[in-house]
């Protein structure tokens, strides 16, 4: 009988390990990216599409498309934490001024959905990518303040980027690839998994 249950609670555990992966498109340090959010992304990047001329756009598909955002969220995450360790905030003023900014570098707002689309940029995420941008410069103009050159002060924000991801310990769901911690992305496993896909 004791054999039966610790049989039945081994199957349970298989079982839970399972709906998680199958929910789970990766995991960094505590915080999870679903499946769901992936997905949600990738099918707003194709929706946003659409809506603006691609013909001279070279644009990521299928899998590709799916591991970059996946990339992108894992990114995300990352410097996020970096910026808690470093005591960096954005405020919502910084973020208003550097859409300002954005704007005025493109040729106005109306540029933006072209020019998000082009940088494969879900519309719903643009704050967050400015949010990253800033926390980045932030960090930058801290080690030239601290006497860095700019040369420096890239090697310095790259390797403080790739050891917090390295303390986060990042797993990714096999259906998407692997983690590559010298190029700081998703990369194709073989064969490369197909859960997310285009519509």
């Amino acid at each position: 009988m004791k054999r039966i249950f610790l049989v039945l609670l081994a199957s349970i555990g298989l079982l839970l390990t399972g709906c998680s992966q199958m929910n789970s498109a990766a995991t960094v340090g505590e915080e999870e990216i679903t499946v769901k959010l992936l997905q949600s992304q990738v099918d707003s990047i194709l929706e946003a599409r659409k809506s603006v001329d691609t013909t001279q756009m070279e644009l990521e598909t299928g899998e590709a498309l799916t591991r970059g955002q996946l990339t992108f969220l894992i990114a995300n995450l990352v410097i996020e934490e970096l910026s808690k360790d470093a005591g960096i905030e954005v405020s919502a003023t910084d973020l208003e001024l550097y859409k300002q900014e954005i704007f005025q570098s493109i040729g106005g707002e109306e540029m933006l959905p072209s020019v998000l689309v082009n940088a494969g940029i879900a519309p719903e995420t643009l704050d967050k990518v400015l949010r990253r941008d800033l926390i980045l410069r932030k960090l930058s103009a801290g080690a030239r303040e601290a006497g860095s050159d700019d040369a420096a002060v890239n090697e310095l924000v790259q390797a403080a980027v790739t050891k917090k991801a390295n303390e986060l310990n990042i797993v990714i769901n096999p259906r998407y690839g692997t983690w590559d911690s010298n190029s700081f992305t998703v990369v194709a496993k073989s064969p490369a998994g197909d859960a997310v896909t285009d519509k």
